[in-house]
């Protein structure tokens, strides 16, 4: 067709067949692939845009997520290296290592991180809300993550003897007293514990002598040993001091010499027998025996609550039988050995009063006119028996023993000073003028003691 020329009803009916056929006008529409792509595009815009924002708010989820679990490893290892069994404490130290690790107010996102303490294992673990952006759109207002950390504290040994003053100056009160404190530091000792193989406790009572006990190796007894002596009483464990300087260390005894006498207070004036009138006799004054180490709780409650007063006071001499409670060396051998660095030592020695021997008492070393301590001048023999005590002392610390001192209602400068000195440091000596400081000395010491198995 001529660009002159008219269209005819044919032409314009083949141009344009929609005008006369509106269905074949939608058939011709439907064929037609023009604009598809941006329609598909619109449609799938929507969860596009949903992925990319989940993607962005589950990665801001992980980033927390890991940050919340290095700040709790960081606080674990933290608890897990502390020398403090107080959860108190460990709490506070776990805070500050979590918010050092955890900055809250860069993240926008707080968290609370709880600790759980059982036995040896400390659990920490923290959980955080984090608000989301785009996936807020279709209800999901927040993700919750959260991270875990498991430390295991390592646990040491320790083996504690309980050196403790059964004279005559206790009485009843203060008797009764001791006790009481030293079932507080049992309980802080053991926990919920009521046998540990990794905590042994010894009690070694004393007074002017030691009882080492009825089932005592004969072998350590002098030859001369012979119970008929005690007629019509059966000897009743206590033994005499060693000669020379064997008073002063924890050597096994190898002859005859070396080895102990049995304590046998001679029938005379001073105490008149036999028969055994009233409540005198060979063994009077000797006190409870010792209880050998051992890592049931029940059993050293026994022992102390068998504890009575009675007797002069030797404190050398109970001192180095917890020493020797201690040690790997016969005669008891309970201990380990001192190079062990699996377990700790201590001693805990408490006394109410001074070193003492008149005229008329006895005790390990017999009697004051004996002369068995050098001199029978009574002053003169308290004064070796301190210096003998301050020797004991070094030679226990000498040995990595830590030695934990207490004075109970003590007035005496020159026994403050003496038992002061023979702690391992003078912040392990506690005067308590009273019963009430008695247990918060006994509470102190054991949860020190306590600590040193955890971090020591």
């Amino acid at each position: 067709m001529s660009r002159n020329q008219v269209p005819t009803e044919k032409s314009m009916t083949s141009a344009s067949p929609g005008l006369k056929n509106p269905a074949g006008l939608l058939k011709h529409f439907g064929r037609d692939r023009r604009g598809a792509v941006a329609i598909i595009f619109a449609l799938c815009l929507i969860p596009l845009c949903l992925a990319g924002g989940a993607a962005i708010d589950l990665g801001r989820a992980y980033l927390v997520k890991s940050r919340l679990g290095y700040a709790l490893d960081a606080a674990g290892l933290a608890v897990g290296a502390a020398t403090t069994n107080d959860e108190a404490e460990l709490a506070l130290v776990m805070q500050s290592f979590f918010e050092a690790n955890y900055p809250a107010d860069e993240l926008g996102v707080p968290a609370t991180p709880t600790l759980v303490i059982t036995d040896s294992e400390v659990e920490l673990y923290a959980t955080a809300d984090v608000d989301t952006t785009l996936m807020n759109v279709v209800g999901i207002h927040s993700l919750t993550v959260s991270a875990e950390s498991l430390i295991i504290r390592e646990t040491k040994g320790l083996e504690v003897a309980l050196v403790l003053d059964n004279t005559g100056s206790m009485g009843t009160t203060k008797m009764n007293d001791l006790k009481d404190a030293s079932g507080i530091f049992l309980d802080i000792l053991f926990g919920d514990d009521d046998e540990n193989d990794l905590l042994k406790v010894a009690v070694v009572p004393f007074s002017g002598t030691v009882n080492v006990g009825t089932d005592f190796d004969t072998g350590y007894l002098k030859s001369s040993f012979d119970n008929n002596d005690w007629d019509p009483a059966d000897w009743g464990g206590c033994v005499m001091a060693r000669s020379g300087n064997r008073d002063r260390n924890d050597a096994t005894p190898n002859t005859n010499a070396k080895r102990w006498a049995g304590y046998l207070w001679p029938s005379d004036r001073n105490n008149n027998w036999p028969p055994v009138r009233s409540y005198k006799g060979p063994n009077e004054d000797c006190p409870v025996p010792i209880l050998p180490l051992t890592s049931v709780k029940a059993d050293v409650e026994d022992r102390i609550d068998d504890m009575f007063s009675d007797g002069i006071t030797h404190i050398n001499y109970g001192l180095v039988w917890g020493w020797r409670v201690l040690s790997s060396k016969a005669p008891f051998t309970e201990g380990v050995g001192y190079n062990n660095e699996e377990f700790n030592k201590a001693i805990v020695l408490m006394t109410d009063g001074e070193n003492f021997y008149g005229g008329s008492s006895f005790g390990a070393y017999g009697y004051l006119s004996d002369g068995n301590l050098g001199t029978t001048s009574s002053s003169a023999a308290i004064a070796e028996l301190n210096a003998r005590t301050a020797t004991v002392c070094t030679n226990i610390k000498d040995k990595g023993i830590i030695i934990y001192t207490i004075t109970f209602q003590v007035n005496s400068g020159t026994v403050q000073s003496l038992m002061e000195n023979c702690a391992t440091d003078p912040s392990k000596y506690f005067n308590s003028p009273d019963a009430s400081t008695l247990e918060t000395t006994f509470r102190a010491i054991g949860r020190e003691l306590s600590n040193l198995r955890i971090g020591g």
